[in-house]
C-alpha cells in the first residue's frame, strides 16, 4: 500500500516530467491518501511547503500539496502558530490554497490569532511578506 509520501514522491515525478498532473491520478492518489492516517497525509503534504530542495517546480509542487491539503482536510497540528511560521520562509505566495487550508482545518480565528503571534516575532524580510501575503489571501471573498 503506498503511503503519503509515495504519493507525493509521485506527484514530484509527475511534475518533473509531464509538469502537470493527470486528473485520473489526482483521483487515485486521493483516494489512496483517504486510507492513510490523518497525520501522516498532512505531514507528507505540508512538507511540500518545506521542500527547498526544488526551487524550479515550487509553485506546481505546492499548488497541488495545496490542493490536495484543502480538499482532504486532514487536521492540522495542535501548535497552529508553530506550524504557519515554520512555511512563511519557504511557501510559494501565490499558492492560496495553504491559507485557505488553514481557515478550514482551523478557523479563521484561531488563523489570525496564529498571525497576531507570529507578526511579533523577528521575521527575516522573505517571512514578513509571507506572513502580509498570508494576511491578505485571509481577506478575500
Amino acid at each position: 500500500m503506498l503511503t503519503s509520501q509515495d504519493i507525493v514522491d509521485k506527484f514530484y515525478h509527475a511534475v518533473d516530467t509531464t509538469h502537470r498532473l493527470d486528473l485520473q491520478l489526482v483521483r487515485q492518489w486521493l483516494g489512496a491518501l483517504r486510507r492513510r492516517p490523518a497525520e501522516e497525509v498532512f505531514q507528507a503534504l505540508f512538507g511540500v511547503f518545506t521542500n527547498v530542495s526544488r526551487p524550479h517546480t515550487r509553485f506546481l509542487d505546492q499548488e497541488y500539496a495545496g490542493a490536495f491539503l484543502f480538499s482532504l482536510q486532514p487536521p492540522c497540528p495542535s501548535d497552529l502558530t508553530k506550524t504557519i511560521r515554520s512555511v512563511l520562509g519557504t511557501w510559494d505566495l501565490s499558492v492560496e490554497q495553504l491559507p485557505l487550508y488553514f481557515v478550514a482545518a482551523a478557523g479563521d480565528a484561531e488563523v489570525r490569532r496564529a498571525l497576531a503571534k507570529i507578526e511579533l516575532e523577528s521575521l527575516s524580510v522573505t517571512e514578513r511578506k509571507g506572513l502580509e501575503t498570508f494576511r491578505w489571501w485571509l481577506a478575500q471573498p
